[in-house]
């Protein structure tokens, strides 16, 4: 295979995500009513929205040559731990839903999150980078034990009714556009910026490429992958604010699939899973191209196992289209 080819087939593969994005906005425009309609696509980045500041985390890990497959678990336990500290006791409420009773201010509420999540990622890389284990066994292993918290926190009750100062993130709008729409949007548009032009998006680089060279050029990968991971516990973080302010309520089980669906949305925009290799718009492309394919199979009224089944399909096709990049890759190495 001549360099000419390979570089052709490479450039294919790395925008084939818009590519086939616009195919399936034209394959439902057709097969599914009411797909192009105002309300369907506010639909949709509201989806998308949350989807995206979680799978911006996950990139930044793997751009770092990790994986984080504990995010889940973090908004498991900090959406369960909200609605718990500023809801009142299930005693006043005369049932079994409710929290503490201490019914904290939801902007205090909101910080502990925020900083929660960032801890809570700055434990995880620790224990990875000082322990020397392996990333997925250990991300893994968080994933359960803060999902175990959550179940011992909500002691497996619906916690429902959080306050209207708080789920503004999650609910409300500015005009028809939600206001987790813009946020998110402006998140992408930020981390794009930072991993172009600051010492850290360098780093990341440098270290999911090569972490010995990285290091031989005065880069501290454990460091570098402790803040990609602080960085996806912060975005875990807001992504729980976004989801208990949309739905008002929580269990233990919220979140729970979203690590593959990070992973695949990523993958698909673009990001290596081998580190090193990806952009943020190619991981938008990614986080759309799920949202319009979920949307608009409900839309058609299709089996919901289907839908795994498809969702499977899609994480098999961007394993293999990342498979086909580093083979080319190597090849004009």
């Amino acid at each position: 295979m001549s360099q000419v080819r390979a570089k052709i087939l490479l450039a294919l593969l790395n925008g084939m995500i818009w590519v086939v994005l616009i195919l399936i906005l034209l394959f439902f425009s057709l097969a599914a009513d009411g797909f192009f309609s105002t309300s369907n696509f506010i639909n949709i980045l509201l989806h998308a929205s949350i989807l995206g500041v979680l799978v911006l985390g996950q990139a930044i890990c793997l751009l770092s040559g990790n994986f984080d497959l504990s995010a889940e678990g973090t908004v498991s336990l900090l959406t369960v731990l909200a609605a718990w500290l500023m809801l009142p006791s299930r005693e006043a409420q005369a049932s079994q839903l409710g929290g503490i009773g201490w019914e904290l201010s939801p902007f205090l509420v909101i910080s502990l999150m925020i900083i929660t999540g960032t801890l809570i990622g700055a434990l995880v890389g620790t224990t990875i980078t000082r322990l020397r284990m392996n990333n997925f066994i250990v991300t893994l292993a968080f994933q359960l034990i803060l999902r175990g918290i959550a179940l011992v926190v909500s002691m497996g009750a619906v916690l429902a009714g959080t306050p209207e100062t708080f789920n503004w993130l999650g609910g409300g709008r500015l005009g028809p556009l939600p206001y987790s729409v813009i946020v998110t949007s402006m998140l992408f548009l930020l981390t794009g910026l930072a991993l172009k032009n600051t010492r850290f998006g360098r780093e990341l680089y440098a270290v999911g490429g090569n972490p010995h060279a990285a290091r031989a050029s005065g880069f501290n990968p454990e460091m570098t992958i402790t803040k990609a991971y602080m960085v996806s516990g912060l975005m875990a973080a807001l992504a729980a604010w976004m989801l208990l302010g949309r739905l008002e309520t929580t269990t233990s089980t919220l979140g729970r699939g979203l690590t593959l669906e990070t992973v695949a949305a990523a993958v698909i925009g673009g990001v290596a899973l081998t580190g090193g290799v990806g952009t943020i718009k190619g991981v938008l492309g990614g986080v759309l191209v799920l949202s319009v394919i979920d949307n608009g199979l409900n839309l058609m009224d299709v089996n919901p196992f289907l839908i795994q089944g498809v969702r499977g399909l899609i994480i098999l096709v961007a394993l293999l289209v990342d498979a086909q990049k580093i083979h080319y890759g190597r090849y004009l190495a």
